[in-house]
């Protein structure tokens, strides 16, 4: 057996003799491997294994870890994470997002949608000036295929949270099928346009007939103002005032209308509430891309969703789902 001390050899009648899962790899060195593997491309984590641990461990062993234990924990990763104790347990606003990025996997470019709901007491300022700030936790939804299985995934982790009523907050690129979702699953949650996307649409507008100079900044800045003293139909009017295409005016016009429910911005910020989408935009860089979008990468499907639960477990904070199905942890916990 491989351990973390090198080859060792054991008795026959020793449990660990038999093979964990398969594998002739010692318990405690499954669960690093498998962690490595998630976290780095194969032949990386094979450096890193000889490196930080001294042992030799091919890419393809990695690899068969990683694929086996991210389609072990899939079922219980997909429940609702456990409620925190109620002393610990976030108070005030909780925030849900939700995006899809594609992958090249071997049947085209799929896309994977990833979901990131977080506290409001989980937000943390940088200490230095305009470096912004980060989120100190989150739970994640990861899911490579159609809107509904998705759906099925976010609302069982947004579960918890439905008696929040309007503090369950959630941001969206205004998305017809994540709209229903959360009024289907919550229909209390106040929802909001990510202010981003809003003006990356009148910006489009804008752009066909200012073009990209001072004059075109200066009309995007009017109308960003006029959306965050909510001012729809102010926006309106001045769109409707642009000698361009017509079919982009209606475009742009009929997403706003389709989404003024959602950009009440005065309010939302005499809330305090976020209005943009940047936290899932990042998680799709921390979660999805930096593992799974690598130069060169193509992946089957089974193998890209297997890692992409293996790296929302590890970033959910919910890695005891992997040391269950790994021995002595499980021996331990039925102890």
């Amino acid at each position: 057996m491989t351990t973390r001390f090198g080859p060792i050899q054991i008795a026959n009648s020793q449990a660990f003799s038999h093979h964990l899962n398969g594998f002739g790899i010692s318990p405690y060195l499954q669960e690093k491997l498998v962690f490595l593997g998630q976290f780095e491309v194969y032949q990386q984590a094979s450096a890193l294994a000889e490196t930080l641990l001294g042992l030799s461990v091919g890419a393809s062993q990695i690899d068969r870890l990683t694929h086996f234990y991210g389609g072990a924990i899939a079922d219980e990763l997909d429940q609702a994470a456990t409620p925190e104790a109620p002393e610990t347990a976030p108070v005030g606003v909780v925030y849900a997002q939700a995006d899809g990025a594609m992958l090249l996997t071997d049947e085209g470019y799929k896309e994977a949608k990833l979901g990131r709901i977080f506290a409001a007491s989980a937000l943390r300022t940088s200490v230095v000036e305009e470096r912004g700030g980060h989120i100190a936790s989150s739970v994640f939804v990861g899911h490579l295929g159609n809107a509904a299985a998705f759906g099925v995934k976010l609302a069982k982790q947004l579960d918890p949270y439905k008696d929040r009523g309007r503090d369950l907050v959630f941001i969206s690129d205004g998305a017809l099928w994540l709209r229903q979702l959360m009024e289907k699953t919550c229909p209390q949650a106040t929802l909001i346009l990510d202010i981003y996307h809003a003006m990356e649409h009148i910006g489009s507008a804008g752009k066909a007939f200012l073009g990209t100079g001072a004059a075109a900044s200066g009309w995007f800045d009017e109308q960003r103002k006029l959306l965050l003293d909510s001012k729809l139909d102010e926006v309106l009017t001045n769109l409707n005032r642009l000698p361009i295409a017509p079919a982009l005016r209606d475009s742009v016009c009929a997403y706003l209308r389709s989404n003024r429910d959602r950009m009440d911005y005065k309010t939302y910020r005499e809330r305090g509430l976020l209005i943009g989408s940047g936290a899932i935009e990042s998680a799709h860089r921390t979660v999805m891309q930096r593992r799974l979008k690598r130069a060169g990468q193509r992946w089957s499907t089974n193998g890209a969703q297997r890692v992409l639960t293996l790296r929302v477990c590890a970033m959910s904070n919910r890695w005891q789902l992997v040391r269950q199905h790994i021995e002595p942890f499980n021996t331990a916990r039925a102890a």
